[in-house]
């Protein structure tokens, strides 16, 4: 694949994704590894991407998300020995954190995998959030999803012994204002994690696109994933920001598990970095 300056191609994204078995119908969207993709948008050289980033920190490979694009916006970046800074003072690819702000400057080229590839990094400047408010909100998400992939696992297995093929991730209704870019870059990180093909989309979204068998309430090789809102709650506790959210893994209506009224506090300067359930429940 050679490098070239990002224009809209919804629709050869479209056709990638229905060669790959995707039926062009409907709402979700997969995220396979290697399917062309791009933001939409046209950069000129010597660009500036503003993203967040999502995962990797700790070990240099950044997963990106754009903050100003669509849900195609979502890159990788090794660091390696691109200069550095965090809130304009010379630092290291060690002081990056999850949750970061990120200005990256390149050449305006990028490479269409999926994620995508910027071309010629010259600088990241990364900006820690004035109050800590947000602060790795996708690692909190990406942290539930994981918890609840470890329970009742064997809602993940397929009757051969292996694994589910697919998992369907619904993250419409979780709170905290992500970005279109953000979810699809929790969505693509949890796929990787656990070696299965993400899926974008809501029950009635997977099931008119012939994943979930609707009236049969069961999804022979997938498990879909979510995370909503709980509206029983006041916004805020002691002053201080707070998440309240329900979080389920579904199979059939018979398989499912449900951490319920789960509650996140941001504690008055950092990240979020853990949550409580209220209550866990199993079908």
């Amino acid at each position: 694949m050679n490098y070239r300056r990002i224009l809209p191609f919804f629709a050869a994204l479209s056709l990638v994704l229905s060669a790959c078995g995707q039926a062009p119908q409907g709402g979700g969207s997969t995220l396979p590894d290697g399917a062309a993709s791009g933001t939409g948008e046209v950069r000129p050289a010597g660009a500036v991407l503003t993203c967040r980033i999502v995962d990797g920190a700790a070990d240099g490979r950044l997963l990106l998300a754009d903050l100003d694009g669509t849900a195609n916006g979502v890159y990788t970046l090794p660091v390696g020995e691109i200069p550095v800074t965090v809130d304009g003072k010379n630092a290291a690819a060690e002081d990056l954190a999850d949750g970061m702000t990120l200005e990256v400057e390149y050449s305006g080229d990028v490479l269409e995998t999926y994620p995508a590839q910027l071309a010629n990094v010259s600088a990241l400047r990364a900006q820690t959030a004035p109050d800590g408010r947000l602060a790795d909100l996708c690692g909190l998400y990406l942290r539930v999803l994981d918890d609840l992939w470890a329970v009742d696992a064997g809602l993940n297995g397929m009757e051969d012994g292996g694994t589910v093929p697919y998992v369907g991730v619904d993250l419409s209704g979780a709170p905290g204002e992500l970005t279109a870019a953000e979810k699809s870059a929790i969505i693509w990180q949890f796929g990787q994690a656990h070696g299965v093909t993400p899926l974008t989309g809501t029950f009635d979204e997977l099931a008119e696109q012939g994943y979930i068998d609707r009236e049969g309430l069961y999804w022979k090789d997938g498990v879909l994933f979510s995370i909503k809102e709980n509206y029983g709650h006041d916004t805020e506790c002691y002053s201080l920001p707070v998440l309240h959210f329900d979080a389920q893994k579904w199979r059939s209506g018979l398989g499912a598990y449900f951490f319920s009224d789960c509650t996140a506090v941001w504690p008055e300067s950092g990240p979020w970095t853990d949550y409580t359930v209220g209550s866990e429940a199993i079908s």
